[in-house]
């Protein structure tokens, strides 16, 4: 592992003990790829180390964190992390058929009706780590 993905795996196990069970080390990559609940398997919530790069995944959306200039690819990524757990957001996604057209993170209380952010889609998925609030909403796109 190199130096960046070495550091990034103490500072996991530090902040995150109790998914340390989920941690995958090689001699390349840092990943972690945590199930939501007993219930829910997928999506998990993957983590991943490499080169001078941390990204984070949840099902269609993922978010890139480094360490140039003022930023703390660690710091920033375990604060997306627990908004992402804290099931006060939601991943939202909007498709097309099997055509992904974009993804956003939105607070519960914002969560869209219609496609009016991507009039193209004709679904949109709900993602909450809890499940609780997961959803498709069926639109009717503009062609």
């Amino acid at each position: 592992m190199d130096d960046f993905s070495r550091k990034i795996s103490k500072l996991f196990s530090e902040q995150f003990p109790s998914w340390s069970s989920f941690v995958t080390k090689n001699d390349e990559v840092f990943e972690v790829k945590i199930p939501r609940t007993d219930k829910l398997d997928t999506p998990k919530l993957e983590i991943e180390a490499f080169g001078d790069e941390l990204t984070v995944f949840f099902g269609p959306y993922h978010a890139h964190f480094d360490d140039y200039g003022n930023n703390n690819a660690f710091n920033d990524a375990s604060e997306f992390i627990r908004q992402l757990t804290s099931n006060d957001y939601a991943v939202v996604s909007y498709w097309r058929g099997e055509q992904w057209c974009g993804s956003q993170i939105v607070n519960i209380n914002k969560l869209p009706k219609d496609n009016a952010e991507y009039p193209y889609s004709d679904t949109i998925k709900i993602l909450t780590w809890s499940g609780d609030m997961d959803a498709n909403i069926a639109c009717n796109p503009i062609n």
